[in-house]
């Protein structure tokens, strides 16, 4: 099934805090793309392995904290970036970042059967 049939996934409520500052830059040809950087707990660092593994070759819905906007990216592996700021509290530091964000309605299509 090519990538643009497949369903797109949102983005865990309970992760959105993780995103609250995630950079979005344009490139020269006009892609988007996003990434932040965030010291993670091992519960978090395993959450984000699970919902990464779950929708490799998926879009991912990202929807805004404070409009009704929408952005929808695939989302690429984690990237380890060693130690955190406070190692009692964290695991580690990671980047989530995604690629190919395009604007989205916020709403699902209705499949033709």
């Amino acid at each position: 099934m090519p990538l643009s049939q497949n369903p797109i996934v949102e983005w865990p409520a309970d992760l959105y805090p993780l995103l609250q500052n995630l950079q979005i830059t344009t490139h020269a040809e006009g892609r988007r793309c996003g990434q932040t950087d965030i010291d993670v707990d091992a519960e978090t660092l395993f959450l984000l392995n699970d919902f990464e593994a779950r929708v490799r070759h998926r879009r991912v819905r990202l929807r805004s904290a404070t409009s009704n906007e929408c952005l929808v990216g695939e989302m690429n592996v984690l990237v380890g970036l060693g130690q955190s700021a406070d190692p009692a509290r964290h695991v580690g530091k990671v980047r989530i970042s995604f690629h190919d964000i395009q604007d989205d309605s916020c709403v699902d299509p209705v499949p033709h059967e």
